[in-house]
């Protein structure tokens, strides 16, 4: 369904009061992959790592610097504005912080219409409204709520609701969970995959928890520094991870057993991440990985595949092929 090829995005930061100068952050830089009708991809990595950019840019929220991407063998980054409004209700996003993503001066029914009313949306209103309440496991009740009247987890719910309105067929989730209660999280994830079942909506999954993308994704993309450096199943990646930077990730995931917590080796220590203004040459991670070799540091590495379906960008997996 989602094809995205040499995707980048920079953005240009301005410095310098008299002689201004222009550096560019590099977000996201040159990242390929694809997304199966009807899959999760879950796309991880720690803050910073350009997720969400990419996440953003695929859907031309941000227009990409370069980069092709295919929605259905259609080239939407080749689209006009006009062209791509025609196609919008069939790629949605729902964001991080539910409060932030409702306007606060419109009650839950004129926010979920709002979809409706721009595309002209032919049925009665009211009742698809009340539908997709239904649907994400409000009531009627609700719809007359302000977003300041909703918990963070009925919010959330809002918000899938709208992003269902048109009946859209890929989703982008961009931390969906992380702003919620633990136990809402479990509830909000269930909703997810029993509508992507129902509706057989393809999900690209964006989160820093690798246990919630563990649970609901088919497929996995590690990213650091702007760069996809690893690709392959959610069993290939976390049970065979190749990259050390995966590694590093992995082993960082709490775990809540006290016998173990303290003495289980920490590999991810906290240190500071190179910047993306200026990020280091060859591999981008050889400066934190312990394994980085003198070639590490001269060359970045190409993305090859050292198992079906299992990609890693990283020298030290050459050898594996």
């Amino acid at each position: 369904m989602i094809k995205v090829e040499h995707l980048k995005k920079y953005f240009p930061i301005t410095s310098g009061l008299i002689r201004k100068k222009v550096v560019y952050l590099k977000a996201v830089d040159d990242v390929s992959f694809t997304i199966k009708d009807g899959e999760t991809f879950g796309l991880v990595g720690e803050s910073g790592s350009g997720k969400s950019t990419t996440g953003k840019a695929i859907l031309r929220l941000y227009e990409p610097t370069a980069g092709k991407v295919y929605f259905n063998d259609i080239e939407i980054t080749a689209l006009s504005k006009d062209e791509l409004k025609k196609i919008r209700p069939k790629m949605q996003i729902i964001y991080q912080d539910p409060y932030s993503s409702l306007n606060p001066r419109l009650t839950v029914f004129d926010i979920v219409a709002e979809p409706l009313k721009e595309h002209g949306y032919s049925g009665s209103i009211r009742d698809r409204v009340l539908e997709l309440l239904e649907a994400v496991g409000l009531s009627e009740e609700h719809a007359n709520k302000y977003p300041d009247e909703l918990s963070g987890g009925q919010c959330q719910r809002v918000a899938i609701a709208r992003a269902l309105a048109l009946d859209p067929e890929f989703l982008v989730l961009d931390e969906p969970t992380s702003a919620l209660d633990v136990s809402v999280q479990a509830q909000v994830l269930n909703l997810l995959e029993e509508l992507q079942k129902e509706n057989n909506l393809t999900y690209l999954f964006i989160s820093h928890d690798l246990g919630v993308v563990r649970y609901l994704a088919s497929r996995v993309g590690v990213m650091y520094l702007g760069k996809l450096v690893e690709v392959g199943s959610t069993d290939q990646v976390f049970d065979n991870p190749v990259h050390p930077y995966t590694k590093k990730l992995l082993e960082s995931i709490p775990i809540p057993d006290p016998n173990v917590r303290y003495t289980k080796k920490r590999a991810l220590k906290i240190e500071e991440v190179p910047s993306l203004l200026n990020p280091p040459s060859g591999c981008r991670f050889h400066p934190r990985c312990p394994f980085a070799k003198e070639i590490c540091k001269r060359e970045e590495p190409k993305m090859i595949e050292v198992e079906k379906g299992h990609l890693v960008m990283c020298h030290l997996a050459e050898g594996m092929e």
